[in-house]
């Protein structure tokens, strides 16, 4: 039985499927989205919520848990007009010692690029970071993430594309110093 067909035949059952079944997931996406952990809680309950509620609204025109994700992204831009918030925070954190076998310099080396990877995703204007979390981090496609945000397949390859570009930019300035493209990655912004 798919899933909303279970929370309208049996909503308890199927709320407890929900939750199991995309809770982690969309915590994950709402903590890459927004300030705090306690915000990304709130989203996600609110979201699972609104979608016990309003399942009957659901078309399968997507796939269910693209609904679900244009849901949060509608609970998110409400408190980020609330808020006022262009900070993202990851919870995805390397572990603090190497695995036995791997080489220790080779654990910080990794560790010291994900975290400018990280600086570098939160660097970026929000609306081209929540195309590159969408992307990259959920595994989204392009047609997916313009559906979750409500714009075009067009706007959604755009955005990715400075995304990328305004990365690298960030990336050869923290690793190799380039002063030079500060000025055009202010212009792009």
């Amino acid at each position: 039985m798919d899933i909303e067909e279970e929370i309208k035949a049996h909503p308890e059952v199927g709320a407890k499927r929900l939750v199991a079944e995309y809770g982690d997931r969309l915590y994950d996406t709402a903590v890459r989205l927004c300030v705090d952990e306690s915000l990304a809680r709130d989203l996600v309950s609110r979201t699972l919520q609104r979608a016990i509620e309003r399942i009957g609204l659901f078309r399968g025109g997507s796939r269910f848990y693209t609904w679900l994700y244009t849901v949060l992204v509608n609970f998110w831009r409400m408190e980020l007009r609330k808020r006022k918030s262009e900070h993202v925070v990851f919870t995805d954190d390397l572990p603090d010692r190497p695995d036995d076998g791997a080489d220790p310099a080779e654990a910080l080396a990794a560790k010291a690029d994900a975290e400018e990877i990280r600086a570098a995703v939160e660097s970026l204007p929000l609306h081209y970071r929540s195309v590159t979390v969408f992307r990259y981090f959920e595994d989204m496609s392009v047609p997916e993430i313009a559906d979750v945000l409500g714009v075009p397949e067009g706007t959604v390859k755009f955005r990715l594309h400075k995304a990328k570009k305004l990365m690298r930019r960030r990336l050869a300035q923290t690793i190799g110093g380039d002063d030079a493209s500060k000025g055009e990655e202010r212009k792009e912004q």
